[in-house]
């Protein structure tokens, strides 16, 4: 939360006033939850959205109730156990639908204090989505669905919901402001090219905004791409290029998967970031540019700094503000959004509406999506492709996001269903499974190569060997 001078003027009683409107008046639904699961406090859009009779809220203590057996897990429970931020989708009375977020507050000593659950109501949140549908005639939405349209094309919309994200979009438009080196650190697939491109547009610069993925272009290429030659400089080198860096003059250069950068490179580019010069192939002269460098990866650069792969001044130079992007199942808050969004791109481009089942969502939430954003992006599209009807139905779900076998009813019988195989035999399925996943949830055979650590000459080998087409 931030505050301002005049807000902590106030008094105390005014305070408490405030913070009493403030829950009472919230639209969405909150219940208070001390450290041992005890109920404090709702307000009435909890009781709107779940329907719960007052005389039976804040009776006993959840944990009370879950082992007396009239509720289930709840929401509030597994926060206050695994001290982390838990999200699902709850079912109330009368068909609600509520997309629950239970936060524990922690003191000191890593002790939880208080469960803050968040209730919204998912019948409302796909209402809203209808209502704005029929909305289409209006041309006052009709210019708002041709922003939209831009910036879907651009590729660089940020969609979130989080307060983990919400941090890291403030920290990424302060750092906007300078033009310091920045390293942008998180999994494959977050959307670090995404919050480049945001930092950019937040940026006093008006040249471009490049971007250079190191492990895509061959090593042989990539100096000449990044600096430019000169005419003769090499055979077929007919005449002079510009390089990479000399076309983002004024702009932003965005290094992707910069630990794959050649090591004899990296010498190059600390050149160019503490004199901000470059010399292109077969030239004489150097040339001044001013440009921004942004840096991404999702290897561990201590690692490979250890390893002598990585230069340990380039890393210091590079790493001057660093901004962590976490993964996909550290901000489960997102993933409703983004599912929504994406089926929005969609839509718009095929002209057909979909409608996301309820199940999907819960499903999709408790997914732990080890592609993150790209992996759902591609998944929803899949979903949106070999739905038949308007509805996109929990049994289309790939089965490594939604096994029947694994709902809680089968637990007992799930041992049944256990077939005994060679060990050989069952790793070889669990290999074939796990690298076709891996490719789903990715768009190049070097990336997934990337992702699994391999060289890609591994991953095709394997691909043949399995059967994966």
């Amino acid at each position: 939360m931030y505050t301002t001078d005049f807000l902590q003027k106030e008094d105390k009683e005014k305070l408490v006033l405030l913070f009493g409107t403030i829950f009472e008046t919230s639209h969405d639904g909150i219940y208070v939850f001390g450290g041992d699961g005890s109920p404090l406090l709702y307000n009435e859009a909890f009781l709107r959205i779940s329907k719960i009779p007052r005389q039976y809220i804040g009776k006993t203590n959840i944990f009370d109730s879950i082992k007396r057996g009239p509720v289930p897990n709840t929401c509030a429970s597994v926060a206050i156990e695994t001290k982390r931020v838990y999200t699902t989708i709850i079912n109330y009375y009368d068909g609600k639908k509520g997309l629950v977020t239970s936060t524990p507050l922690l003191d000191e000593n890593e002790k939880v204090v208080f469960a803050i659950s968040n209730i919204r109501d998912m019948n409302e949140v796909i209402q809203s989505e209808r209502e704005i549908d029929e909305a289409q005639t209006n041309s006052s939405f009709k210019e708002a669905l041709t922003w939209l349209q831009q910036e879907s094309s651009k590729g660089q919309q940020l969609v979130y919901r989080s307060m983990n994200m919400h941090q890291v979009i403030s920290l990424a438009s302060r750092f906007a402001k300078n033009d310091s080196p920045i390293l942008l650190l998180g999994e494959s697939g977050v959307g670090k090219d995404v919050l480049a491109n945001h930092i950019h547009e937040r940026s006093n610069r008006k040249g471009k905004f490049v971007k250079i993925n190191c492990g895509a272009i061959p090593d042989h290429l990539l100096e000449s791409e990044l600096f430019g030659y000169e005419k003769g400089a090499f055979t077929g080198a007919d005449k002079s290029k510009e390089g990479l860096f000399e076309s983002a003059n004024g702009g932003t250069v965005f290094l992707d998967e910069i630990g794959d950068l050649p090591y004899p490179l990296q010498v190059k580019l600390l050149n160019v970031l503490q004199d901000s010069e470059i010399r292109r192939l077969g030239g004489t002269e150097t040339r001044s540019v001013s440009i921004r460098i942004i840096a991404a990866t999702n290897s561990d650069l201590d690692v490979l700094v250890q390893q002598k792969k990585f230069r340990l001044d380039l890393y210091y130079r590079l790493n001057v503000l660093s901004i962590t992007i976490p993964p996909l199942r550290e901000r489960k808050e997102d993933i409703p959004a983004l599912l929504f969004y994406y089926l929005r791109q969609l839509e718009m481009k095929y002209k057909e509406e979909k409608r996301i089942d309820n199940d999907v969502f819960e499903a999709c939430i408790h997914y732990n999506w080890p592609g993150n954003i790209r992996e759902l992006k591609n998944i929803i599209e899949r979903l949106y492709h070999l739905s038949e009807g308007r509805n996109i139905a929990l049994e289309q779900l790939p089965p490594f996001i939604y096994d029947p076998s694994r709902k809680c009813g089968n637990k007992d019988n799930s041992h049944q269903h256990f077939e005994i195989q060679p060990l050989k035999q069952a790793v070889s399925e669990f290999e074939k499974e796990y690298i076709k996943k891996c490719l789903s949830s990715t768009s190049t055979l070097q990336e997934c190569a990337n992702l699994l650590k391999v060289n890609i000459s591994t991953l095709v080998r394997k691909k043949k060997t399995l059967g994966i087409k």
